[in-house]
């Protein structure tokens, strides 16, 4: 089966610059402020998939007429263009598309619109080559399916992106019958005109009532689990993606590498006490022996003067003469010599003996002066080594020790918050099934004709569990457990249903939805558009415009997430997203990006070339 593309959206008119935006396979944003003619583009494809509104008032702008090409993966090119008329009450779409095309099955070049021609030729471009007849209504009554039919399946405006009714539900119909049964069509070419067992008003109201208890008080549960949820995860925030166990194991490590380290200081610390306990020993017996050296040769010396004066004494002695005169007459008496014993050898020699011990005590003073010293210097050092021992002890190890084990409390506490975690994430998840089997349980109580009941339960179940796993994936805030409900055929978020939720999250979600359509018509169903056209699913600078209050916006991380997520998970399809801001924070290295500046003097500054905002004028 051959995929088109859009591979251009044109405008033109007589008097009027012609004007064209290029857009290529794969995903496509259309961003710039507002009145640019995002909207334009996103109104000309609507359009041109025999939409009624006109994108653009022809008086207005100029341009009357508005063109759309695709072509195909195997090669086939389609041209369509359609005219904007006058009409009773306005501006209206012409009932004739001019058609040309290479792709088989295009026998003409002039397909109207109203009935249903070129709606069975836009049906034939995505593989439905027969026209079915769906059932419309509970009644049930059937009709044949159009493009309008499904259209909503492919194509969110900006006024409906932030619907609360489901975006699989089409928000021209009354009800959704037809949606859902055009949609089992899509996934399994099943047109399901069969009728469904009756049973009594009063049974089926019983047996609702019981189910819809059942289901409230479950609900009601994986509400109070998200909220406890939600608690936690604040909590742990800042630690998002630590691997706790290798942390602990790290930091445990780190404990007995520190301790390690304070027994080898301790015992570095005792045996350096040990040292320097000896060595003060020694020094103590050094300066001992210092002072009885000084003792000793403060005796020599006295010892040295003492012998000193004994032999000069001699020796002046023998010089010196005495003349004796009588005491009576004073007459000059001759003196004979005293015999007078001489000390000065043994003197002398003592002298000898005394110098020759002062010099070897000198020796020995010197020698112990130097111990002295160099006891004191290695005193000094083991001190000082001690004493940094005891610094790196009491001030580095014991308290860095004393912080690992702080560290590793607090990692524990970590771990058993994340234990919580995964007990309510599980709890949550049982809930959450037994919601989805309570609602999707066999029930032969229906009496009229309920196109959920005949939704085959896997496919809604694949469907729930990609909706699930991608409102996790893009960042939604507590990352809740979710589901599609079957009787709303709407997302409820850790247990709260979309449209109890506000405008920001609600675009969010539904886009998130008809996204995950996309992908599984892709990969499962029998018939897919390969095609998805978004305007403002982030709500960007719109929120005043819309009366957004700041908690109904969804968070900046979620946007984040979600554009990035569209890029990545594209598949072989086109998308189309009109915003006026998107976030630079994302890789659009895989994206096509069509810039509208408002701007005359950079870029381009609209869609329509001929069109300038007002308030600019």
């Amino acid at each position: 089966m051959s995929r088109f593309y859009i591979t251009k959206i044109a405008a033109s008119g007589e008097k009027v610059e012609y004007s064209s935006v290029p857009f290529k396979d794969g995903v496509n944003f259309i961003e710039g402020p507002s009145n640019t003619g995002k909207s334009y583009v996103i109104g000309c494809i609507d359009f041109m998939f025999a939409g009624k509104e006109v994108p653009f008032s022809k008086d207005d702008t100029g341009y009357d007429t508005v063109m759309l090409e695709m072509e195909s993966d195997d090669g086939y090119s389609f041209k369509a263009e359609r005219k904007i008329e006058d009409g009773s009450s306005g501006d209206k779409g012409s009932n004739v598309v001019k058609v040309y095309s290479d792709f088989p099955g295009v026998d003409k070049d002039e397909y109207k619109v109203g009935n249903g021609e070129y709606s069975t030729l836009l049906l034939s471009l995505i593989g439905i080559d027969k026209v079915p007849k769906i059932i419309a209504t509970q009644a049930p009554t059937d009709e044949e399916m159009t493009i309008r039919t499904i259209f909503h399946f492919f194509f969110l405006s900006e006024e409906n992106i932030f619907e609360k009714r489901t975006p699989l539900d089409n928000p021209d119909h009354s009800k959704i019958t037809k949606s859902l049964t055009s949609l089992i069509y899509l996934l399994t070419a099943d047109d399901l005109n069969r009728f469904l067992p009756k049973i009594s008003v009063e049974e089926l109201e019983k047996r609702a009532t019981r189910k819809a208890g059942v289901i409230s008080y479950l609900n009601q549960k994986i509400v109070d689990l998200s909220k406890q949820k939600e608690q936690l995860e604040e909590a742990l925030a800042a630690d998002d993606g630590v691997d706790i166990d290798a942390k602990i194991d790290e930091f445990v490590a780190e404990i007995e590498k520190v301790e390690r380290q304070i027994v080898d200081a301790s015992e570095e610390s005792r045996k350096l006490l040990v040292q320097i306990y000896e060595v003060n020993a020694k020094l103590q017996e050094a300066r001992f022996l210092g002072n009885r050296y000084r003792a000793l040769h403060s005796q020599y010396m006295s010892d040295i003067k003492r012998l000193i004066f004994i032999v000069d004494g001699d020796a002046k002695g023998k010089t010196i003469h005495h003349k004796d005169n009588c005491p009576f007459c004073g007459h000059e008496m001759d003196s004979e010599e005293e015999d007078r014993t001489s000390y000065v050898e043994s003197a002398k020699s003592e002298l000898a003996r005394i110098r020759l011990q002062l010099g070897d005590l000198e020796v020995t003073e010197t020698d112990t002066r130097k111990e002295i010293k160099e006891l004191e210097e290695t005193l000094k050092a083991l001190n000082a080594q001690n004493s940094n021992i005891t610094k790196l002890l009491n001030q580095n190890l014991r308290p860095h020790a004393a912080e690992l084990r702080a560290v590793v409390a607090e990692f524990r506490r970590i771990q058993h918050v994340r234990q919580q975690l995964q007990f309510i994430a599980y709890m949550s998840t049982e809930l959450g099934t037994d919601v989805f089997e309570k609602e999707n349980e066999e029930d032969e109580t229906a009496t009229k004709f309920d196109a959920k009941k005949n939704f085959d339960k896997n496919i809604w179940k694949d469907l729930s569990e990609s909706v699930n796993e991608m409102i996790k994936d893009c960042a939604y805030t507590g990352k809740p457990e979710s589901y599609l409900n079957i009787n709303t055929a709407d997302v409820v978020v850790g247990g709260r249903h979309k449209k109890n939720q506000g405008k920001g999250y609600r675009a969010f979600l539904n886009t998130i939805m008809l996204f995950n359509l996309m992908k599984y018509l892709e990969s499962s169903g029998k018939y897919a558009s390969h095609f998805l056209v978004l305007d403002s699913p982030i709500l960007s600078l719109k929120e005043k415009k819309y009366s957004i209050k700041e908690s109904e916006k969804a968070t900046k991380g979620m946007r984040e997430s979600l554009i990035q997520y569209i890029i990545d998970h594209c598949g072989n399809n086109q998308l189309i997203v009109a915003e006026n801001e998107l976030p630079e924070t994302v890789n659009y290295q895989n994206a096509n990006r069509i810039t509208f500046t408002m701007d005359e003097e950079q870029g381009r500054y609209g869609f329509l070339h001929s069109v300038r905002n007002p308030e600019e004028e």
